[in-house]
């Protein structure tokens, strides 16, 4: 294995040191040692020639879900699952990303330190990036008692607390979640949206008057954010989906009581709520498809840099399991074209900007230390050709599950290689090896 690699010729793009300059990038031991025009290879070196490349910090997504739970014996036959850690890390290091955040709702949730361990486990034998994870609020993602936060803010493979796609209904246990995670100093990363399973707790206090069944995001979003303010806890809200959502946000933002972030998704923002699957058949997802209204003030919430990342939620299901009406699509190996080819091309944002929100800011969101190529940084890198054409084409995708609304459409904008801890894990659309 080749210890050292040189990077040649690549417009390097780092948002962490403002850096947009041709230059190379010398990397050792896992390591940036050296980022410089011009280095010479010497020794024992291999050399990625990124001439017309785009080469940035590794690619950070921080709302997967790849339903593995780790669990002792647990069947992983093709044919039964969604999704694996193998499979999704995979289809992860073909989008561009070397690092990916999981949700914890599998079967069991992951929602305590033997579970985490389990999955530990599996990802150190079967991942392809770095592969962190999300810990349930509450025991079982049950929404009754809070799991053990002080032991689990600890183990180093767990980054935030999520329910995914189940809001806490009662407005006291959500505020001792927030005061716990504000004492362990673990963000909270919020699904504020209705869920059936949260609309059968509805008649426990919520905190706020309800509206009409899945329009409660605004409600959520605003209510939790004074939950995070009171207790100082930081609070990250998923795949903001409405307007109005934005408004509560921007208004957070502004007060600066407690840290306030926010994420959107490629389909919340390019698909309205008219849009049909080849079928003619409505989309489901949770947050609902939008009004184009909704999709328009998200693109100039995206443009004044209001909101801080963008984020797939690859949501990865069987085609019978679409059809019975399961909600989410996959996206690991469409966001970063998509974000290129409808977002930065288009000049809605620039290219650095996309990156910042796709490496720099989810780093710091989650406390990962890594979205930087600065010298001394882990050597996690991106390299794109943002010229390369393509077909979404998901029976050529890593992913198990083909529930991806964008089959056929046409992108500018691919990842070309791509570097974990100074390994090589993609090059030239081919899987080379474990990270």
């Amino acid at each position: 294995m080749t210890e050292r690699i040189l990077i040649k010729n690549g417009r390097v793009m780092d948002p962490s040191a403002n850096l947009d300059e041709r230059l190379d990038i010398l990397i050792e031991d896992g390591r940036v040692t050296e980022v410089s025009s011009d280095i010479k290879p010497q020794g024992d070196v291999e050399t990625l020639d990124a001439t017309g490349c785009i080469v940035t910090p590794g690619l950070i997504d921080c709302h997967v879900h790849l339903r593995e739970s780790g669990r002792k014996g647990e069947a992983m036959e093709t044919e039964k699952v969604k999704e694996t850690i193998r499979s999704g890390t995979r289809a992860a290091a073909k989008g561009g990303f070397t690092t990916v955040l999981c949700e914890p709702n599998t079967t069991p949730p992951i929602d305590s330190w033997e579970r985490v361990n389990e999955l530990q486990e599996r990802i150190s034998s079967t991942s392809f990036v770095r592969t962190y994870v999300k810990v349930s609020m509450t025991v079982g993602m049950q929404g009754e008692s809070v799991t053990d936060i002080e032991k689990l803010s600890v183990h180093p493979l767990v980054k935030a607390l999520s329910e995914d796609g189940n809001p806490i209904v009662e407005e006291k246990l959500m505020y001792e979640v927030c005061r716990r995670a504000a004492k362990n100093n673990l963000p909270l990363s919020c699904h504020s949206e209705d869920s059936s399973f949260s609309l059968a707790k509805r008649s426990r206090k919520l905190g706020f008057r309800p509206r009409e069944d899945f329009h409660n995001e605004p409600n959520f979003i605003a209510r939790d954010i004074l939950l995070a303010e009171a207790s100082r806890a930081q609070i990250h809200i998923s795949h903001v989906s409405m307007r109005e959502s934005l408004e509560v946000i921007r208004r957070a933002k502004a007060r600066n009581r407690t840290r306030v972030t926010c994420e959107v998704t490629p389909h919340h923002l390019l698909l309205d709520d008219s849009f049909r699957d080849p079928r003619g058949l409505r989309a489901t997802v949770n947050p609902p498809l939008r009004s184009k209204e909704d999709n328009a003030a998200l693109i100039e919430a995206l443009k004044e840099g209001m909101i801080d990342v963008i984020a797939s939620d690859h949501a990865p299901h069987r085609e019978e399991d679409k059809r019975a009406g399961a909600p989410g699509f996959i996206g690991l190996e469409t966001t970063l074209g998509l974000v290129l080819t409808k977002l930065v091309q288009p000049g809605i944002i620039s290219l650095m900007h996309a990156i910042r929100m796709m490496s720099t800011t989810p780093s710091t969101i989650f406390h990962l230390k890594d979205g930087s190529l600065k010298k001394g940084a882990r050597a996690d890198v991106t390299i794109i050709d943002t010229g390369r054409e393509w077909t979404v084409d998901t029976g050529g995708f890593e992913s198990l599950s083909r529930n991806c609304p964008f089959e056929g459409w046409k992108l500018r904008g691919r990842s070309v290689a791509v570097i974990v801890g100074g390994r090589i894990i993609m090059r030239d659309g081919e899987l080379i090896r474990c990270a």
